[in-house]
């Protein structure tokens, strides 16, 4: 999520919890839950591209990339879901929803409690996920819960920070006690949540190819510490630790050796290269430190799907992604990247005024992080039309071509002056009014039937599969 412009209730809960972590001191009784070091498993254990996609259509490839924002950012990734869920596409002269066919879902902070709970879950979100996320006051049970006498108790700990007291409650009354093991079964998408290394200034992404590099087994690692430290905006939360382990095999990879020998400097399979080999001292780097994914990548289009960690170096065949034969039979690819990111004017600039140290910090923040997003959306549809255009180079005369359809949703598009000052008002937190999650909740599906790029997806789709629409259960 952003970093600046939280609203007062959260800013209350950042100082509660810091204050509770003080005067707790530094004595120690409780300890966070550790990554588990890698061991042995069957292949279909690792939590990756290849065992954890979905057995849908061969021909479709569907990718969700749903952003930092709260609970704001978590409304609108469910609206994406309502809606995708809404349509219906034959396919093999079966009917089937478009949300079948999802295989991706790529998530950052307040979008990774969305893509989290439906990578878990399923079809129970759309029957649950409102009020057990949603409609609650999150902010106001974690300020409850700072305050219990036992949560001061257990912040003495020098193991155990706040952020680990906040996943912890996520566990028990959200996730269940879920692991990653848990996640992506029955045909569900396989769900890239995303968080920040603060060690190594990159996107670290909750799947096995990036654990393999800590000589850690993902598997076994709770879904509730990776969705915290994917929401754990700094100053508010402490970071989530993760062990790096002593020498494995599953570290050794050939693609990161081949970029340091002969990638130009400037090309960034190389600079992930360099960061990915830097665990391999962990007399350096004993402890890995993750904080909110927004910090590297607040819309986790580019930092995870298309990133060299998920494809074993290989991005432009996206060789972690796809069998050799799914390669040659997919034809058709959409992207819908769910940003709610907000424009709100500042007070001090409608105002003339002077800005203060606080404004000055905000403002930078939120002006890096608009730059930060436009770019991050720019690469990534370059990215993905490159291999557009790489496969279908290689396809013969007589073989279909592969399209690629990248749909970008932000409040900016909304025409009506009025409503976008709306929305774009809406904070940055962790508790809504429950007609501002509606009016999120509805907003995509009104965003998907205008955006040209979506229109041209089911245009295209429609020469292939018969397209039709119901309404929103």
């Amino acid at each position: 999520m952003p970093m600046a412009r939280y609203g007062s209730h959260f800013m209350q809960l950042a100082r509660v919890l810091v204050i509770g972590t003080v005067l707790a001191g530094t004595a120690g009784c409780a300890h966070r839950v550790w990554n588990t070091e890698i061991n042995d498993n069957a292949a279909g254990e690792r939590y990756e591209f290849h065992t954890r996609l979905p057995n849908n259509s061969e021909e479709l490839f569907v990718v969700l990339a749903f952003s930092g924002g709260g609970t704001r950012a978590a409304s609108f990734s469910y609206g994406v879901l309502q809606t995708l869920r809404a349509t219906s596409v034959t396919v093999n002269g079966r009917p089937r929803q478009l949300l079948d066919e999802v295989d991706v879902i790529t998530s950052v902070s307040g979008g990774s409690f969305t893509g989290a709970y439906y990578g878990l879950f399923g079809n129970r979100t759309f029957e649950r996920f409102r009020e057990d996320f949603l409609y609650r006051d999150w902010q106001g049970e974690l300020l409850g819960l700072a305050v219990r006498p036992q949560s001061l108790v257990a912040l003495t700990s020098s193991q155990f920070n706040r952020s680990d007291l906040v996943a912890g409650y996520l566990d028990r009354t959200l996730f269940e006690h879920a692991t990653f093991a848990d996640m992506s079964r029955d045909g569900l998408p396989f769900v890239i949540v995303n968080a920040s290394d603060i060690n190594n200034a990159t996107t670290f992404s909750f799947i096995q190819q990036q654990f393999d590099f800590l000589c850690s087994d993902l598997a076994r690692y709770p879904v509730a510490n990776a969705v915290m430290a994917s929401a754990g905006v700094p100053g508010t939360f402490a970071s989530i630790a993760l062990r790096n382990y002593d020498d494995c095999k599953e570290r050794h990879q050939p693609w990161v050796l081949d970029a340091l020998a002969h990638d130009d400097a400037l090309e960034r399979r190389r600079a992930v290269a360099q960061a990915l080999q830097r665990y391999s001292d962990p007399d350096r780097m004993p402890i890995v430190r993750l904080v909110d994914g927004g910090v590297t990548d607040n819309l986790g289009v580019r930092g995870s799907v298309m990133s060299p960690v998920a494809h074993y170096g290989n991005v432009p065949d996206m060789a972690g992604a796809f069998s050799p034969e799914r390669l040659r039979r997919v034809r058709h690819v959409l992207v819908i990247v769910a940003n709610a990111q907000v424009y709100t004017p500042a007070a001090w600039s409608l105002r003339g005024r002077e800005p203060g140290i606080v404004d000055t910090v905000e403002a930078s923040f939120d002006s890096a992080l608009s730059i930060l997003n436009t770019e991050t959306v720019a690469l990534a549809k370059q990215g993905f039309l490159m291999w557009e255009s790489r496969l279908n180079a290689v396809r013969g005369p007589d073989e279909a071509k592969v399209s690629v359809d990248f749909v970008v949703l932000t409040f900016d598009q909304i025409a009506d002056r009025e409503e976008r000052a709306r929305f774009n008002a809406m904070p940055t937190t962790f508790r809504l009014k429950p007609e501002q999650v509606d009016a999120l909740i509805a907003e995509p599906a009104r965003l998907l039937s205008q955006s040209p790029e979506y229109g041209c997806f089911l245009r295209r789709l429609d020469g292939f599969y018969p397209i039709t629409e119901r309404g929103t259960p």
